[in-house]
């Protein structure tokens, strides 16, 4: 499977010298599994850059972030049947320009999230319904449910982290902040946005928002219920690390999370840990992380799966104790662990 370099909004291999925060606060895992993964074969259907997978009972959906053709492919579980593709890649009507991720609601219908056009298309069956996003947001590049007739988008002008929208995509509140130790006022708050792009993830049986940075190693809990910060975990590699430059941030730091969900009782991140230095100099030539991190929803650690191969995305069924992710250097990407919590 072709690979595809992964940053998506700044200028790749410009590595600048950065100074990094020491104000961070290390995760300890107690406990740390290797697992060892089964290969879910799948035939008749090519993806470039698979990046987002969602189960849903037996139904299994794919996203190609860089699709030929259509965005999602659905399949069997666990016998990996094709179903059907949708999400047509182009510019013409019911067409999209672009899939950043991808939400499956109660109903099995499928939400695709289109953010050079500014808005989330729901797919049932045949139909499909746009909802456009509040032209305030900046170019939501994620999103997930907040409940049955609203959406949780991350926010891109620096000065907020979220934003709650209803079901026609308006802003109805907004909330938390960026976890900075330190504030260089020169810095415009769009840059900061930038440099801390995030990945989230709600589960609304315990009001827990999560949010992971692309760059760096922070975590932030929030509680929807009440919008306060339950904690920001910051790892060794803490904070994002960032030249910034003519208002753009330039990463010179570390690839960090790429995917996040919250469960019932914990939350889980997708961690790469790669550096842009080691990623100029080929270094590392795999995309993807092969951690996924384990915390309670305090914010504590609980434990560390080390993972036999590098995956993009991720999801997690607590019921069956499945694990599937998605690794887009092999012709086969979808794989499957088994976990026990």
């Amino acid at each position: 499977m072709k690979s595809y370099n992964f940053i998506l909004y700044f200028f790749f291999l410009f590595i600048l010298s950065c100074s990094r925060s020491s104000d961070t606060e290390v995760s300890v895992f107690p406990q740390e599994e290797k697992l060892v993964s089964e290969s879910r074969l799948i035939e008749g259907v090519e993806m470039r850059y698979p990046f987002r997978v969602r189960l849903d009972d037996s139904l299994l959906y794919v996203m190609d972030l860089h699709a030929i053709e259509n965005y999602c492919h659905q399949f069997r579980y666990p016998s990996m049947e094709y179903v059907t593709s949708f999400g047509k890649r182009g510019k013409a009507p019911g067409e999209l320009l672009d899939s950043e991720n991808i939400r499956i609601d109660k109903f099995s219908n499928c939400y695709i999230l289109d953010a050079n056009n500014n808005q989330i298309v729901c797919f049932n069956l045949d139909r499909q319904r746009v909802i456009k996003l509040d032209k305030r947001l900046i170019r939501s590049l994620d999103f997930c449910f907040y409940n049955d007739s609203a959406f949780v988008v991350p926010d891109y002008s620096g000065t907020c982290r979220y934003h709650l929208t209803n079901n026609q995509g308006d802003i109805i509140s907004s909330g938390g902040k960026i976890p900075l130790s330190k504030r260089d006022r020169n810095i415009p708050d769009v840059a900061y946005a930038q440099a801390w792009r995030p990945f989230l993830d709600y589960n609304r049986s315990n009001d827990v928002l999560a949010i992971a940075s692309q760059l760096g190693e922070v975590i932030e809990l929030y509680n929807l219920k009440d919008g306060k910060l339950i904690k920001a975990i910051k790892g060794k590699q803490g904070e994002p690390v960032s030249q910034y430059h003519e208002g753009y941030a330039i990463p010179c730091g570390i690839m960090g999370y790429s995917d996040i969900f919250v469960g019932e009782k914990f939350v889980y991140a997708l961690f790469w840990g790669h550096s842009f230095e080691d990623i100029k100099r080929e270094v590392v030539t795999v995309e993807g992380g092969d951690q996924i991190r384990v915390f309670n929803l305090n914010g504590n650690p609980v434990r560390c799966y080390k993972l036999d191969r590098y995956v993009t995305g991720f999801c997690v069924d607590e019921k069956r104790g499945i694990l599937l992710g998605l690794d887009v250097n092999s012709n086969q990407p979808v794989v499957e662990y088994r976990i026990i919590l």
